[in-house]
């Protein structure tokens, strides 16, 4: 049995009136699954679609474990149905997840829209997962949560081994600072402290951020 661990910060932009982000992590006998969402700040309803999402995982994320056939995408696809069968009009948000088995074995990830995934080691911090956004406009997104059309297609899932490695989920608020400053969070990244993690990272972070910026770092 492999015992991972978590240290995970929200931090409202400076220019939003209110945090749209939300950080959720279950745990089982069996596995660690862990969501960042990223409420779309121009979706009045963000927070109601984040809630039903969240709601609906904690109540059926053990089916990872009961249903040979079924994943961390359907997981996320059911979730994204439920939202899309209520009466909301904009309950739009990305998200980035990771499915850890306790008993080993590769981890199961999942992301939709411009939410990002990145694997970090002693040596680099590289993204796995890709934007969905517009080319010639990055910040509009292309698919995401609360979406009526969106098939299960759709939605990216990949499996790796991340035996010795930590996993960071995080925003697009949270990685625009990484992004300019990289090797000064990598540095921080791996720090031995999990207190010492979370305070680096507010520091780098906090008043400095016109967007919300949140992460789960799992190691």
């Amino acid at each position: 049995m492999i015992n991972w661990h978590y240290v995970s910060d929200s931090i409202k932009g400076t220019k939003r009136e209110k945090n749209k982000d939300r950080v959720l992590v279950a745990e089982d006998e069996k596995h660690m699954l862990a969501v960042l969402f990223d409420g779309i700040s121009s979706a009045k309803e963000a927070d109601e679609g984040i809630d039903i999402a969240i709601n609906f995982i904690k109540q059926n994320h053990q089916k990872l474990d009961q249903e040979k056939d079924y994943n961390l995408g359907d997981l996320m696809f059911d979730a994204n149905h439920k939202i899309a069968e209520s009466n909301l009009i904009s309950p739009f948000s990305t998200y980035s997840a990771i499915c850890i088995p306790k008993a080993g074995g590769s981890a199961v990830f999942s992301s939709l829209g411009d939410s990002r995934i990145y694997v970090i080691t002693s040596q680099y911090a590289k993204q796995l997962s890709h934007d969905d956004n517009l080319i010639h406009n990055k910040n509009i997104v292309t698919k995401y949560l609360g979406m009526v059309q969106l098939s299960r297609l759709q939605i990216e899932d990949f499996s790796l081994d991340i035996t010795g490695k930590k996993i960071l989920l995080c925003s697009d608020g949270f990685y625009s600072s990484l992004e300019s400053n990289l090797s000064k969070f990598h540095k921080i990244f791996n720090f031995k402290r999990p207190w010492s993690i979370k305070n680096g990272l507010r520091r780098e972070v906090k008043d400095k951020n016109f967007d919300d910026s949140s992460y789960i770092l799992i190691f």
